[in-house]
C-alpha cells in the first residue's frame, strides 16, 4: 500500500509493482498499464479515489474501467472490461438519476421564484394604481359666470350642476305629479304604431267586477248599443245613449238625434257630457260601413279621432273604452256589400291603432260574439237581420265587459281582487 493506498493483486500471481504516474501501477503488465494510463492521471489529478468508498479497484471504476476476474476456457485468469451483467451499470444509472432530480429541483425553484416576482410586481402595480385614484381630487362643478353666459349660444343650453344624490330625471314632470292624480305628460319619444293587430292591442281579461261598477258608466253607440238598455243585462242603472243610424260624425257635429228607447231628441255630444260618467264605452261603425266606398274607412277613423279629442277635453280623466265592431252573418254582405267580415276586421285594426294613439282602451268584444275562423256572427246570438243580437248575445257581451276593465280603487270585484297585493 502506497500513494492512494491501492495495490492490485491478481489471484494466483505475485503482487504488481506501482506505475510511474500512479503509485498503484508501478510495474503492471503492459496491456493493463496502457489501458489504465489515462484514467490514472485523471484519478490522481482530481483526487476522486479519496472521495469514493475504499475499494481495491475504486480508482479504476471511477474512470469507467471495471476489472473482473474471468476464467478463460483454458482456465487461465483474465480481465473483463465493462461488459454485460456489469455491476457498474447500476452506479452510472444512479448518477444520472441524481443529476436528473437535481436539475428538476432547480427548475422548480427557479419557476417559483419567477412566480413570486410576478405576483409581487402585480400587487405593487395594483396598490400604486389604487392609491393614485384615491389621492386624485374630484373635479368640482363650476357655475357659469356672466362672461361665459354672454358668449353661450341659444342653441346649446348651459349644463346644470348635478349632485351625486340627486340625479336628473328624464321626465321631470313625473317627479312633480301627484301619485293619486292622472295628468298628461309631454311625449319625449317619437313613435308610430304600424300594422296593428286588434287582438294584440285589446285589453286583457282580468278580475270580474260587480254589476254596480257600471252604474256610473255611459254607453254611446248606434242601434246595436240599444240592446244594453232593452235586455236584462244587469246594467239597468247605466246611462245608455244609443241613436239609430248614428255614427261618430253625429257626435262631432253635435247633431240632434232621437233616442227611441227614452223617446227623446237631444244633441248627441251634449247628452253624453251631461251624464258625467266614470267611464265611457263607445261602439260605432256598422252604419258607416254600410257604404262600400273606398274612402269610407278613412273618413270613419278621422271622425272617430275628432270625437275622442272632444271627449278628452270635456271629460278629462275619464277612461274611454273603444269597442270593436262585431261581425255579421255571412249572407248579410249580399244585401249590404260594405258589411263584409274581412273588411270589418281591417277597420277594427284601425280602431285599435287609434285607441293606442289616443290613450284609450280597446275592448275586443268581437272575440266572444263572432266565430274566430271567419269573423261571422254566432248563430246562437243572431237575429233575423243578421246584424243585431238577441238576449243571449247581449248577456255574453255584458259578461265580457265585466271581465275586461282597468284598475280603479273604487271597483269591487267578485271573488278575489286580481290587483290585491298580499300584505298591503
Amino acid at each position: 500500500m502506497s500513494g492512494c493506498g491501492t495495490r492490485i493483486v491478481l489471484r494466483g500471481q505475485k503482487p504488481l509493482a506501482l506505475c510511474d504516474r500512479c503509485p498503484c501501477f508501478g510495474s503492471l503488465f503492459p496491456p493493463l498499464a496502457a489501458l489504465t494510463f489515462a484514467a490514472s492521471s485523471i484519478i490522481c489529478a482530481f483526487g476522486l479515489a479519496a472521495a469514493a468508498p475504499r475499494s481495491p479497484y475504486r480508482h479504476l471504476e471511477l474512470c469507467g474501467i471495471a476489472l473482473y476476474l474471468l476464467l478463460l476456457p483454458s482456465g487461465a485468469p483474465g480481465l473483463l472490461i465493462k461488459g454485460e451483467n456489469n455491476p457498474m451499470a447500476d452506479y452510472y444509472h444512479y448518477r444520472q438519476k441524481i443529476e436528473k432530480q437535481r436539475r428538476r429541483r432547480n427548475a422548480v425553484v427557479a419557476l417559483m421564484v419567477v412566480l413570486i416576482i410576478l405576483c409581487a410586481a402585480a400587487g405593487f402595480f395594483w396598490m400604486s394604481r389604487h392609491n393614485q385614484q384615491a389621492n386624485t381630487p374630484q373635479a368640482e362643478p363650476t357655475m357659469p359666470t356672466a362672461e361665459t353666459a354672454a358668449t353661450a349660444t341659444p342653441e346649446q343650453p348651459e349644463p346644470t350642476a348635478q349632485t351625486p344624490g340627486n340625479p336628473q330625471r328624464l321626465l321631470p314632470a313625473v317627479d312633480n305629479a301627484a301619485w293619486d292624480t292622472a295628468t298628461p305628460v309631454e311625449q319625449t319619444i317619437d313613435l308610430e304604431y304600424l300594422n296593428t293587430d286588434s287582438r294584440m292591442a285589446a285589453l286583457p281579461a282580468l278580475g270580474t267586477v260587480e254589476r254596480s261598477h257600471f252604474d256610473t258608466v255611459t254607453f254611446l253607440g248606434d242601434s246595436i248599443t240599444e240592446g244594453m238598455e232593452c235586455y236584462a243585462t244587469g246594467y239597468q242603472n247605466a246611462h245608455v245613449r244609443a241613436y239609430r243610424g248614428a255614427g261618430p260624425e253625429s257626435v262631432v257635429y253635435n247633431t240632434t238625434v232621437k233616442d227611441h228607447i227614452r223617446n227623446v231628441q237631444e244633441p248627441a255630444f251634449d247628452a253624453v257630457v251631461e251624464t258625467q260618467p266614470d267611464a265611457l264605452y263607445i261602439l260605432f261603425g256598422t252604419n258607416t260601413l254600410v257604404n262600400g266606398s273606398e274612402d269610407t274607412a278613412t273618413k270613419f277613423i278621422t271622425y272617430y279621432e275628432k270625437m275622442i279629442d272632444m271627449f278628452h277635453e270635456s271629460l278629462p280623466n275619464v277612461p274611454i273604452y273603444v269597442q270593436s265592431i262585431p261581425g255579421v252573418q255571412e249572407w248579410v254582405k249580399d244585401s249590404k256589400p260594405g258589411l263584409q267580415n274581412d273588411r270589418i276586421k281591417l277597420v277594427n285594426n284601425l280602431l285599435a291603432n287609434m285607441a293606442l294613439r289616443k290613450g284609450c282602451y280597446f275592448v275586443n268584444v268581437r272575440e266572444v260574439l263572432t266565430n274566430p275562423a271567419d269573423g261571422s256572427q254566432y248563430d246562437d246570438y243572431a237575429t233575423k237581420d243578421g246584424v243585431h243580437f238577441n238576449a243571449a248575445g247581449y248577456q255574453t257581451w255584458a259578461d265580457y265587459l265585466a271581465t275586461h276593465t282597468v284598475w280603479n280603487r273604487r271597483s269591487q270585484y267578485i271573488g278575489q281582487n286580481p290587483y290585491y297585493i298580499y300584505g298591503a
